[in-house]
């Protein structure tokens, strides 16, 4: 089973470590982490979506002009814009960079941000609206005209002229860990994305999205994302560790002291209750900036050499993952770095167990 390298873009320098508003868009700094993204072997970028930040898809059209292959993890919320106008945005992007986009779409997990925008249904319901949303990006992309009577969407003579250059369309990301959430990925999604969590109970995630997509006669991929820190020694890994827990602390002190947050996608609830079992899970797994953000989404972190964190990330690719979605830190750098001793250790030692 082949894998992916995915990163998370950002539009500023900033992090946990050292946060910046999410209004600052800096065009020089996306210039140079577009560029160290390719040269560090990443194969696809993140672009991350919540109701008050700058949007993802005119970020993807712009990577898309300044790189040559790295390919788009768009997230999308149904609900703001129609699926057939969606459908035909992604369309032409896929065209326009010659077949590297993807769609990530969340149903969202905060009914507060999501009112922000206008939309009041509850997050049942807005997965509900994603099951019928993926469907008709799919009609949409494939060019035929049709009409659709749903519960949130009705359309006559629905129909693009631009289709993806992807053959069987653009794939679709879907992400939540509720039992609805689960169920729409089994039925619609190409790849489930999910935060990493404890061996065990990610195996028993996986089982279930497989089963509800047994259920629909389909199969799923997986992608899993983590922060990484690593050391050329496992002490230097984890002095490195602490000295990021201390950056990130007072970049927490700093933001609240100013009113502000660096821009979160909420809160991890999963990691919160496992940090119940104390803050180093499954040997490095490693919680202690997850709880220094108050558990935001996306701050557990595997903590070793490259060759003990590749090894730790084969264990998930034995559960299924294929897909990993990793960063570090400090945006440039930790982008260089992981591409430099990780990526190729990560994929060669994916490429043995094959």
């Amino acid at each position: 089973m082949s894998i992916e390298i995915i990163g998370t873009f950002n539009h500023r320098e900033s992090s946990e470590a050292s946060p910046r508003p999410m209004g600052i868009v800096e065009p020089d700094f996306i210039a140079r982490l577009a560029a160290a993204f390719e040269a560090a072997d990443f194969d696809r970028v993140l672009i991350a979506q919540a109701a008050t930040w700058p949007d993802g898809v005119v970020f993807a059209t712009h990577l898309a002009g300044i790189t040559k292959r790295l390919r788009f993890m768009i997230a999308h919320r149904p609900g703001f814009v129609a699926p057939t106008l969606a459908a035909r945005q992604f369309a032409t992007l896929d065209r326009l960079s010659e077949g590297r986009v993807g769609v990530h779409v969340i149903s969202a997990p905060s009914d507060t941000e999501t009112q922000a925008d206008g939309d009041f249904l509850t997050r049942d319901e807005r997965h509900a609206r994603s099951a019928e949303y993926i469907p008709l990006l799919r009609r949409t992309w494939s060019g035929e005209r049709f009409d659709h009577d749903g519960t949130f969407y009705t359309l006559r003579g629905a129909r693009s002229e631009v289709v993806p250059v992807q053959a069987g369309g653009i794939p679709v990301f879907f992400g939540g860990q509720s039992p609805r959430a689960l169920e729409v990925a089994g039925q619609h999604a190409d790849v489930y994305a999910f935060g990493i969590d404890r061996l065990e109970p990610s195996a028993a995630l996986i089982a279930s999205v497989r089963q509800e997509a047994r259920k629909a006669g389909r199969t799923v991929d997986f992608c899993i994302s983590t922060r990484i820190i690593v050391g050329r020694t496992e002490g230097e890994a984890w002095d490195k560790a602490q000295a990021v827990l201390e950056d990130v602390r007072r970049g927490v002190e700093d933001m609240a002291q100013k009113g502000g947050q660096p821009g979160v996608l909420g809160k991890n609830e999963l990691a919160e209750a496992r940090a119940r079992e104390g803050d180093v899970l499954d040997e490095r797994l490693w919680v202690g900036i997850a709880r220094a953000t108050g558990f935001q989404k996306a701050a557990s972190t595997i903590v070793g050499t490259p060759d003990s964190v590749a090894a730790s990330l084969l264990a998930y690719h034995r559960l299924g993952v294929n897909r990993f979605l990793i960063s570090g830190f400090d945006p440039i750098a930790d982008v260089l770095h992981l591409g430099e001793h990780l990526v190729p250790r990560l994929r060669a030692f994916a490429a043995l167990a094959a």
